[in-house]
């Protein structure tokens, strides 16, 4: 497959670290307190582009990575993609980068994917901000087009005729309420850095590693009480993609400090960064002004 210019350009503004012997990609901008933005399927870090810039305007670290088996990251047939295991490699890449506490943006599959995470590491948290996402995962239902890449048979033909024709006009309908948010570079990149290098089967594998089970349901739900880390919701109000049980799940469940609504669809990160990253920055400063404020 040709590299599209946009890929060429994100790869060029990024790295590759080694972690567990695997190359790890890597995007970051900016200096301050880190934010750890994490993708979801079937995107990567590309997916955060516009918003790192906007990030390290507002005074923060934005960092976002690729996780194995997706985007510029190694794809190796000898690892686990299920969610858990996904979970377990948000943990790597923060030693690897030896990163302080993080403000964590959750977005898609990294929801529960990220949750887990901070379950287990609480102490590596500052706050939970979660963007059109799930976590209500026993009552969720893969919508079209996802579901099809859970169907055997039916997922590898899906793949293997994945093209930018056939996926611009989904991608505009489910993903972005603003038809012009994105072009077809955008859809030839996010098609690139999903099948490239073996792309195929490891995707496919991410598919099947979904838990959702009412015993993880329940499990993220307590455990995300019981570390009681400030969080907060940006919601892409035009969602089509996750249903709105997922949203009043999270509403109904969490004690949320900031609930802001977007004019956009799935993919906000491609239709409003500026809005999201401002948000996303108030809510760190308003953290960091509460711990002074607690601190004797």
């Amino acid at each position: 497959m040709r590299k599209p210019r946009l890929v060429e350009e994100h790869e060029a503004a990024g790295k590759r670290i080694v972690v567990d012997d695997h190359h790890i990609f890597v995007r970051e901008e900016g200096e301050g307190e880190p934010v750890l933005l994490l993708h979801g399927v079937p995107s990567s870090s590309f997916l955060f582009r516009k918003m790192l810039p906007e990030l390290a305007d507002q005074g923060l670290r934005a960092i976002s990575f690729d996780f194995p088996g997706v985007g510029l990251s190694d794809k190796p047939k000898d690892i686990d993609y299920d969610w858990h295991s996904l979970a377990d490699w948000v943990g790597h890449v923060v030693d690897a980068l030896a990163l302080p506490p993080v403000h964590l943006v959750l977005h898609d599959i990294a929801g529960p994917i990220g949750a887990e995470w901070a379950i287990k590491n609480p102490v590596k948290v500052r706050s939970i901000t979660v963007t059109n996402t799930l976590l209500d995962v026993a009552h969720f239902t893969p919508p079209f087009p996802m579901w099809t890449f859970r169907v055997p048979v039916m997922r590898h033909l899906v793949f293997s005729t994945m093209n930018t024709k056939a996926m611009l006009p989904l991608f505009r309908h489910s993903g972005v309420k603003n038809a012009d948010a994105v072009d077809e570079e955008v859809i030839a990149s996010y098609i690139y850095l999903l099948k490239n290098n073996g792309g195929h089967r490891s995707f496919l594998e991410i598919m099947d590693g979904f838990d959702l089970s009412e015993k993880h349901r329940d499990w993220l739900r307590d455990g995300l009480l019981a570390i009681d880390k400030p969080m907060q919701l940006i919601w892409g109000e035009q969602e089509i993609a996750i249903p709105k049980s997922q949203l009043h799940y999270i509403k109904q469940v969490f004690p949320l400090r900031a609930d802001h609504r977007v004019d956009a669809r799935h993919f906000l990160q491609e239709e409003q960064p500026a809005v999201i990253s401002a948000h996303i920055a108030a809510f760190a400063a308003d953290i960091a002004q509460q711990s002074k404020r607690a601190t004797p």
